[in-house]
Parts: structure tokens; C-alpha cells; sequence
């Protein structure tokens, strides 16, 4: 039997698609203008994009200080503007203290390092037990190294290389220049956020409805929950970290404990490879005065990593985002892979988010006394159609 439907295509309709094909041409035909375009907009929304994530760390301190200072809350009130200030507060003591533990006594075993670079290999060469390790062609490789001429050569590069990175320097100054604008535009933010908030909700209940805020506002809590309790995670995990390898180096008689603890737990902010670096570091700041003491320090490194990986870090992590096994170590991965260096810092969380969102609409799926057709049959039927 025929199909004897009418189709009436009115005049607007024809409008509408006569300037979909005539944009969808333009941008095709001027391409490289288009994409100069595109990137001039996105570069001009790094500052938003880092207003919005200082904004949201400092978010995550602020709210406890809210909930325990007197007076009402809200945009606008003493309540929020005494818990802002707290919480950069808190944040600003918090890198001082870390740099002033960390930089000075890094500089200073790098330098050490160099002058006794020629010595240290001596030392190595004599000792039958690291010679033993120590291909011999290697050290005679490190011992031909004129040491001073690698600081000479760092120096000169420090004098003509400014000049010849100029482009290089202006894009850093650009990229801080938008941070620092992002750092204001937080401030902006975090003072307004109740009634941001409240203004994000009415545009999507106007043109997406109210079903689409509803469900809008399900996937921010629960991302929000997921985020937040990542980065608390991560911060406590750090702590812990960190503590055990003061704990680890004062038992051992380590030199600076405290800041090879401080170091070690900064770095294990970044995920897989951070806590790694922060022992490299350690290391080179403890063979400035005795590489027996850092042979030592890396093995107690490895032995404590070894508790965090498999002690710490599924439960301190997985209880604070919801995922424990090897879940988180799934999420960096995907992450790394997906979005490079950043999907490290938020492929937890956002694994996470993804996990609870579908676990929440199997189970609401399965209490239905009609399940009715899944998404995927819906999906083939309006193919079919």
C-alpha cells in the first residue's frame, strides 16, 4: 500500500536550509580564515577557561569555611567574602610554604652538583660494587665531560638564547597573561556564583526545557561530587605521601627530610610520573653531598611508593570518587590517552562522573515495571523509519 502522506515545505523552512548550505559552503571554502577565527576565540577563552577551574579549586576550601563561619550565606554577603578571602589565604601559604622548603635547597644541590660532578664520578669509578653496575665505557664517557664547559655553555645559552626564543617568551607572557585575567575573572566567579548558577539554569530551562535542566543538573552534581572528591583525594593521598617519606628519611638519617617529603608529595600531584620526578630531584639534591645517602633515599622511595600504589591510592582515591580496584589506574590511562598530559589530572573524576551516571540509569532502567524497548532498539527503529 502507497504512502499518501503530504509533505508542505513552507517558505521559512527553504530559507533555513538555503543559508545552512550557503554557510556550510563559506566555511568550507574559506577554511584557513575560519580556523585563524576559531583559534583567536578559543585563545581569548583560556582566561575564562582558567577563571573557571582557579575558580572551582578554590571553590572546593571555601564552601567549609562558609558552613562554619556565623552570619548568612550568599552572593554578596560578609559570610562569602570572609571565606574567599580564607581560602587564597590558605592557598598562598600553602605554595610559600612549599617553596620556601623546596626551590632554595634545589637550586643549591644543582649548582653543589655541577662543581663536584668530576669528583662524584671519581668516587663511583673507584667503587668496585657500582663499578660493577657502571659500564666502564659509560664512566670514561662521563669523566671526558668538560663539566665547566657544560656551565659556560648553559650561561651563554641564558644570554643569546632570550633573544633568539623571543616568540617562544611572548607566547609564555600571553599564556600568563591569561591566567592572571583568569585569576580575576575567579574572583568574579566565586562572588557571583549563586547567581551564575541561577542564570545558567534559566537559559537552559527557556530554550532546552525544564526536562533538559533537570537532567543538566543531575550530571553537574554528580561531576561536581566526583571532581571535588578527587581533588581532596588527591590532596590527602599527597599528605600521606608525603609524611611517610619524612617519616622514612628521619628513621634513616637522611638530610632535609622535610623537604624531600614536601617535594616528593607536590609532585605526586601529577599522576604516574609525578611522585617519580620528585624522587629524582630528592636524589640529586642528596648526591650534591653523599651519593651512598642517595642510593639509600631512592630505595626507601621505591619501598614507600610501593605502599601508596597499592595501599593509598585505590583507597584513598577510590573511596573519595567511587571507583576502587584498579578503576583509577584505568581512568588515568584513558585519560592520558584521550586528552594527552591533562586527561592525567581529570580521567579519574571523569571516569567517575561517566560510571555513576550509567549505574544510576541501569538501576532506574531495571525498576521499571515496563522496561519497553532500550535506547539501542529506539536508535534502530528510528533508522528504520
Amino acid at each position: 500500500m502507497g504512502d499518501n502522506r503530504d509533505f508542505n515545505i513552507s517558505w521559512k523552512a527553504c530559507l533555513k536550509l538555503a543559508i545552512t548550505v550557503l554557510v556550510v559552503f563559506l566555511c568550507i571554502r574559506y577554511w584557513g580564515a575560519v580556523e585563524k577565527l576559531v583559534g583567536l576565540l578559543l585563545g581569548g577563552m583560556i582566561a575564562i577557561f582558567a577563571g573557571l577551574v582557579i575558580a572551582y579549586v578554590v571553590n572546593i576550601p571555601m564552601r567549609f569555611f562558609e558552613r562554619k563561619l556565623p552570619g548568612p550565606t550568599g552572593d554578596g554577603t560578609r559570610n562569602r567574602t570572609l571565606s574567599m578571602i580564607l581560602s587564597v589565604v590558605c592557598a598562598v601559604v600553602v605554595m610559600l610554604t612549599v617553596g620556601i622548603l623546596v626551590f632554595p635547597n634545589l637550586v643549591d644541590a644543582i649548582v653543589t652538583l655541577a662543581k663536584e660532578a668530576p669528583g662524584v664520578i671519581d668516587a663511583i669509578s673507584r667503587n668496585e660494587i657500582l663499578g660493577s653496575f657502571i659500564p666502564a665505557q659509560t664512566l670514561a664517557e662521563l669523566k671526558s665531560i668538560d663539566w665547566q664547559k657544560v656551565v659556560t655553555d648553559v650561561a651563554s645559552w641564558l644570554q643569546s638564547g632570550i633573544v633568539s626564543s623571543f616568540p617562544q617568551i611572548m607566547s609564555l607572557i600571553g599564556t600568563i597573561g591569561a591566567w592572571f585575567m583568569g585569576i580575576i575573572l575567579a574572583f568574579w566567579f566565586l562572588g557571583e556564583k549563586n547567581r551564575l548558577s541561577s542564570s545558567v539554569h534559566k537559559l537552559i530551562r527557556v530554550y532546552l526545557g525544564k526536562r533538559a535542566d533537570d537532567r543538566f543538573s543531575r550530571a553537574t552534581e554528580v561531576a561536581d561530587e566526583c571532581f571535588r572528591g578527587y581533588i581532596v583525594g588527591q590532596s590527602l593521598e599527597a599528605v600521606l605521601f608525603g609524611s611517610l617519606v619524612v617519616i622514612a628519611c628521619t628513621i634513616a638519617g637522611m638530610p632535609n627530610a622535610l623537604m624531600l617529603g614536601a617535594l616528593v608529595g607536590v609532585m605526586s600531584f601529577i599522576p604516574m610520573i609525578g611522585a617519580l620526578i620528585g624522587a629524582v630531584l630528592g636524589a640529586i639534591i642528596i648526591l650534591a653531598t653523599s651519593w651512598q645517602k642517595a642510593i639509600i633515599f631512592l630505595i626507601l622511595f621505591f619501598v614507600v611508593q610501593q605502599i601508596e600504589s597499592n595501599v593509598l591510592y585505590p583507597r584513598v582515591i577510590g573511596k573519595h570518587v567511587g571507583l576502587t580496584g584498579m578503576w583509577p589506574l584505568i581512568g588515568i590511562t584513558l585519560g592520558i590517552a584521550l586528552f594527552g598530559f591533562a586527561g592525567a589530572f581529570v580521567g579519574v573524576p571523569l571516569t567517575a562522573t561517566i560510571f555513576r551516571i550509567v549505574r544510576s540509569d541501569v538501576d532506574r532502567r531495571e525498576q521499571l515495571p515496563d522496561k519497553g524497548p532500550t535506547p539501542l532498539e529506539k536508535l534502530h527503529q528510528s533508522l528504520l523509519d
